[in-house]
């Protein structure tokens, strides 16, 4: 019998326990060991992979686990870094389901959350901790607060601080901090218009843990926006940032040309010139990256159709496609109709924090709704609509008036 394949699964130990088709990536491993950053971000859109490849690093590095058997067989442990497994504690979070209307309710999401991997490591601790003494008071003094199910700001937001002292208290040995999706909680503030009833707390919730945290030894976030400099992470100015330029970490989110082809072989398909042209045309560090999410749909149904688009919309891009500048507004037109279009782009600031056309055609890169085939400078590039699915996101019509000009009509496809 075939393998299942990993739809919507992105629990790398299910995956492997469970004998799930799994494109070995684990080499990511060695690279984030040997590229040592205290402080990480790696960029990429989203269903391109990111929680897969937290919780693998997870599976490999916890010291309260027992990996040795998923990771058989798979590329990390023909390395020297395979003697690594299972020796560090691994604090872990996900806010990839952290959406809320209000401000309230959002804390409720984050502190339920942060509760969770408290309790994992109020059963490591067992009774053999002080809990008064300096090291663990504050640890405890939160999670019986998240047990009671109080929210407070101050206590909430040094939380992931309080856990990383405490771990290391108990191990001796400074926790790795993995945190997946960082940027959805504060993507749903600014969706629902309070972002700013939270951009104190989501400065201190991250800064205070992460930048210079002495008993930290490693932190890698993911997610869509790039951390900007100023304004709400002004405390993580101290971040390496990995974007979709970057050639580094560049193969491990999304498929390769041969991932895919062996891919779509082992369901008995073939990646023919339609199947590249609905699904490839994305550039992460110069390297050909087919939508994996697209080609795991298309090797399930056999069928060619919009499987990433249709996945939900970006409620972000359609009120900044509306609010652009004229400026902005004849670029695009340009990219609908030339194919592709010479632009100012920044990377370096989010959208969020510094909404001009500039951030808006980052956000446009960084979301997978646009590649860059060509970088003429730090800030000037030329973009393309990657491929036909994405294509099919945007309904345009040219009406000609007269030789001298025409009208372009464009809108985001409601889904």
């Amino acid at each position: 019998m075939l393998k299942t394949l990993p739809i919507g699964n992105d629990d790398f130990r299910d995956i492997r326990e469970n004998h799930i088709y799994y494109v070995d990536k684990t080499l990511m491993i060695k690279d984030f060991i040997e590229y040592r950053d205290k402080v990480a971000l790696i960029t990429r859109p989203r269903r391109f992979g990111k929680t897969l490849s937290m919780t693998m690093l997870r599976e490999f590095f916890d010291i309260t686990k027992d990996s040795k058997a998923i990771f058989s067989g798979l590329a990390i442990m023909d390395t020297t870094y395979a003697k690594l497994i299972n020796s560090k504690p691994v604090i872990y979070f996900t806010f990839k389901d952290c959406n809320a209307l209000d401000a309230g309710s959002l804390k409720i999401k984050l502190a339920d959350i942060v509760r969770r991997e408290y309790a994992k490591y109020i059963l490591a601790f067992g009774d053999t901790t002080d809990k008064s003494h300096p090291y663990y008071l504050r640890f405890y003094q939160v999670y019986e607060m998240l047990c009671r199910g109080e929210i407070n700001e101050d206590y909430l937001s040094f939380s992931i601080g309080y856990l990383i002292t405490a771990v290391f208290a108990f191990y001796g040995i400074k926790p790795i901090v993995l945190i997946d999706e960082y940027d959805q909680p504060i993507i749903s503030s600014y969706d629902h218009k309070y972002h700013d009833h939270l951009s104190d707390f989501f400065s201190s919730f991250y800064g205070q843990a992460l930048k210079g945290h002495g008993d930290l030894d490693l932190a890698l976030l993911t997610g869509i926006q790039r951390v900007a400099k100023e304004s709400i992470f002004s405390k993580l100015n101290n971040i390496m940032v990995y974007t979709v330029l970057d050639h580094k970490y560049a193969s491990y989110f999304g498929l390769t040309g041969e991932e895919t082809q062996t891919l779509l072989q082992y369901y008995g398909l073939e990646l023919n010139e339609q199947v590249r042209a609905k699904y490839d045309g994305y550039l992460f560090g110069g390297i050909e990256i087919y939508n994996p999410w697209s080609i795991l749909y298309y090797a399930d149904k056999k069928e060619l159709d919009n499987y990433w688009i249709n996945t939900s919309t970006n409620s972000l891009i359609r009120e900044s496609l509306r609010e652009a500048d004229s400026h902005f507004h004849k670029q695009f037109e340009q990219l609908l109709i030339d194919g592709e279009a010479k632009v100012g782009v920044m990377l370096e600031t989010s959208f969020m924090e510094l909404a001009n056309r500039y951030t808006l055609w980052g956000l446009f890169i960084n979301s997978g709704y646009l590649t860059v085939t060509d970088k003429h400078s730090q800030q000037m590039m030329t973009v393309q609509i990657p491929n036909n699915e994405v294509k099919s996101e945007f309904q345009v019509s040219v009406a000609a008036h007269n030789k001298k000009n025409c009208e372009l009509a464009y809108k985001m496809i409601e889904n």
